[in-house]
């Protein structure tokens, strides 16, 4: 066969297989299909038919060889203590937990503080590194608190500085190794009776000697109540009233709990008849209906108790998915509720009737439509709230504004689009506002009228997110960022 006769030959066998295989894309195409409704049709007929559901057992799924590994948490472990002692020096003031001795982030004794300040700023007393996080400091026996996250040990870590040296005492801690969650820390202590309480981001209690930092007693909340711990890690700050710490559960059962100040036994517990979880928000100690009680925001909802653990009320009128700021009572009878993420805010009021006691909604709006915060609590002064915008309120968006209770949702004043401040705190002192923006610059405003007046402002702290709650005691300011802590003078005529 010549080279030519090859080649043609060659090419009827690649036509041949051409049409060989374009003869069987149709059968190919025709199998497809009947199988596709064979498919279907045992699928209809599967699931018309009753069901037979297989359940594992040990000797089908091997869990009789298995072991499960767990974490035991020994809360407050490890003490370290440092060379440093404290200063002789004294400040006749306290801040003992969360917005401070009233619970209200009201200074209202402290010497006069200089609200203007030359190009440097005002006197930085001290600083210091801390994990991430957001937990605010308290101030007691001349020393200050706050709850680290001990990186390089992976362990929450309840450190004691010097109030006015800045040197660190010891520390208490225990290994809590948790993942970066926007931060790790969040909560600020509580003093009362050389007692310090922390409540840690996995729910883990912790009472310590606020002198000599020896572990009292602690609790895991967790494996104690089966709550769960709430996303970006626990936010509430323990609430000591007297000789009793409360704290919002949300677990299974329980809701609020007392605890025995030095021994950490149980006083009381409420139940969770509304299956409540555990919010970012701290419990509020209020006076409503001419009965002192206990107000807690959970997940869910919103429920009270009086002293003694007996439930006065609970209501879901009101539940929005991510709660951080308290209540506030408005007076006796009505709250004022806040959230972030779209939420807004609402009224709450209350009615006694043969005594029994109901909660109802007055007013809700969103956070375009009036008064609104994300993160921290509103002040309540004179009659009128003052708060931060969160980000999704429109034109006034992380502005500072003024809203009296008598006109709700009506907001009177605000302090401008050129003034916006972010997610940072804010408490009252000396007649002027004390704001920290997102990025660690200290805001003083004062307020004549209805116009908010800036004063002074300075950058003081170098990273961002500054978030953690201020403290403050005789004049001396202690703010935080992510990652640092400062201890500010602000005394217009500072003591050497």
């Amino acid at each position: 066969m010549t080279g030519e006769e090859k080649n043609i030959r060659s090419q009827q066998i690649t036509a041949d297989k051409r049409r060989f295989a374009a003869s069987l894309l149709p059968a190919i195409l025709n199998a497809l299909a009947i199988a596709a409704a064979g498919a279907a049709l045992w699928l209809y007929l599967d699931y018309r038919s009753p069901r037979i559901i297989g359940y594992a057992t040990e000797q089908r799924d091997g869990s009789e060889h298995r072991v499960v590994k767990t974490n035991t948490t020994r809360i407050g472990e490890t003490f370290t203590p440092f060379q440093a002692q404290p200063s002789p020096g004294t400040v006749a003031a306290s801040w003992p937990c969360f917005r401070g001795g009233q619970r209200d982030n009201i200074v209202r004794e402290t010497p006069p503080l200089a609200k203007t300040w030359a190009a440097d700023g005002p006197k930085v007393l001290w600083r210091a590194d801390l994990g991430e996080g957001y937990a605010g400091a308290i101030i007691a026996e001349n020393r200050v608190y706050v709850l680290d996250y001990w990186e390089e040990k992976n362990a929450d870590a309840l450190r004691c500085f010097d109030l006015l040296s800045g040197a660190e005492l010891w520390r208490r801690s225990y290994k809590n190794p948790i993942r970066r969650n926007h931060g790790k820390s969040r909560t600020v202590p509580a003093y009362a009776d050389h007692v310090v309480v922390s409540l840690g981001p996995a729910g883990h209690v912790m009472a310590v000697d606020a002198r000599s930092g020896d572990l009292l007693w602690s609790c895991d909340l967790v494996a104690t109540y089966a709550c769960e711990v709430p996303q970006w890690y626990a936010g509430q700050c323990p609430l000591i009233d007297g000789k009793r710490v409360i704290l919002g559960i949300g677990g299974e059962k329980v809701l609020m709990a007392a605890f025995d100040l030095t021994t950490g036994k149980t006083v009381w517990e409420i139940p969770n008849e509304g299956a409540f979880k555990m919010s970012h928000a701290s419990i509020l100690p209020a006076r409503l209906l001419n009965r002192d009680c206990y107000v807690y925001a959970a997940l869910g909802g919103i429920a009270a108790c009086d002293r003694e653990g007996k439930p006065l009320w609970r209501s879901t009128a009101w539940k929005p998915a991510v709660w951080a700021p308290t209540p506030v009572a408005l007076d006796d009878r009505r709250l004022f509720l806040t959230a972030g993420y779209g939420a807004g805010s609402a009224i709450l009021s209350l009615q006694e009737s043969g005594g029994q006691i109901t909660a109802s909604l007055d007013k809700q709006w969103k956070p375009t439509q009036g008064p609104a915060s994300e993160q921290q609590t509103p002040l309540l002064i004179d009659g009128t709230l003052y708060m931060i915008q969160p980000k999704d309120a429109g034109a006034l968006r992380a502005e500072l504004v003024a809203a009296e209770t008598a006109t709700l949702p009506a907001v009177t004043s605000s302090s401008g689009k050129e003034n916006r401040f972010g997610l940072g705190p804010y408490l009252f002192a000396d007649n002027a506002f004390w704001i920290v923006d997102d990025d660690g610059v200290l805001h003083v405003f004062g307020l004549e009228g209805k116009t908010f007046t800036r004063l002074a402002q300075h950058k003081i702290l170098p990273g961002v997110d500054a978030w953690g709650p201020i403290a403050f005691a005789g004049g001396l300011m202690i703010l935080r960022d992510s990652k640092s802590i400062a201890c500010l003078d602000l005394r217009k005529e500072p003591t050497p």
